[in-house]
């Protein structure tokens, strides 16, 4: 208990005097961490996309006009009859809207005054279908594309698949960007918090010699400064994960679902702060403290 008080006063002391300088460190680690934070996030977020592409790849048939109910049925066999497709299943324009709504929220749809999506089929394939595209590429996918692009009353066919691809592109520049910008981020970080354990050493020169005149042990002297490091970086996790947090609630209200961290994640986040931080309280009090 006697230590935890002494670091809490050392701490106190170190961010009274050095207010400005304190606040300067806490923000500047929010947003070093925020930026790492939110590519993390959106990397998971396509992840699952990427996931749920793959375990129900469709193709979309997109309709020039929409049918009459005949039309659908007679469509809807001739779609059924071809290699591949176990289930054709139409999607009126008002149901379009439906699904977007349901997908995006009303804000997206609303202050439209005339229904822009066309009607379509959306088709199921058969599974040995969809494991020829996984393991082999898209060969026999693509002939049933060509084979309904050709129908009449079709406009566009969209495959899946290919989403799936463009996805996976995506994802892979996410993660390099990420790891770039972590690093970056971690170098800042140590840094910014480097130097303000160092001014808080300066102001504590002489009690440091002082103590060390008494026989002070090294862990005792490093102790507040290595806590005060933490501290900074701790504070500036939280602050961080607890923006990126009310942001994806936001985003999910008024834009698109958007899923936050699980919580092992968000442990992980704030820990790595915290290591950023006494990591760059150690590299400057062994430069600074020569104990």
């Amino acid at each position: 208990m006697r230590v935890l008080f002494r670091v809490a006063v050392e701490i106190g002391r170190a961010i009274r005097y050095e207010l400005l300088s304190t606040l300067g460190t806490l923000l500047t680690v929010f947003l070093a961490m925020s930026l790492p934070g939110a590519l993390w996030i959106m990397s998971n977020n396509l992840s699952r996309v990427e996931h749920e592409l793959k375990t129900g790849l469709t193709v979309d048939v997109f309709l020039i006009d929409e049918p009459s109910a005949g039309e659908v049925v007679n469509m809807q066999s001739e779609l059924m009859a071809m290699g591949g497709v176990i289930e054709a299943r139409y999607l009126s324009r008002q149901d379009a809207l439906y699904k977007m709504r349901e997908t995006f929220g009303l804000e997206m749809i609303r202050g439209i005054d005339e229904n822009p999506l066309p009607a379509s089929f959306v088709l199921r394939l058969d599974e040995s279908l969809l494991e020829s595209y996984r393991s082999a590429g898209p060969g026999a996918a693509d002939s049933l594309v060509a084979r309904i692009s050709a129908l009449p009353g079709v406009e566009d066919v969209v495959f899946s698949g290919e989403m799936l691809n463009s996805l996976n592109r995506i994802i892979n520049s996410v993660e390099i960007l990420a790891i770039a910008i972590g690093i970056l981020v971690a170098f800042s970080a140590i840094f910014i918090v480097a130097n303000t354990v160092r001014i808080a050493i300066s102001d504590r020169r002489k009690a440091v010699e002082i103590m060390q005149l008494v026989g002070a042990t090294r862990s005792y002297i490093l102790t507040p400064f290595v806590s005060l490091g933490g501290l900074m970086g701790l504070l500036g996790a939280t602050l961080a994960t607890l923006f990126l947090w009310l942001s994806t609630n936001f985003i999910s209200r008024r834009l698109v679902t958007v899923f936050f961290l699980d919580t092992y994640e968000i442990t992980a986040f704030i820990l790595m702060g915290l290591l950023l931080g006494m990591v760059g309280a150690l590299l400057t009090t062994n430069r600074f403290l020569k104990i």
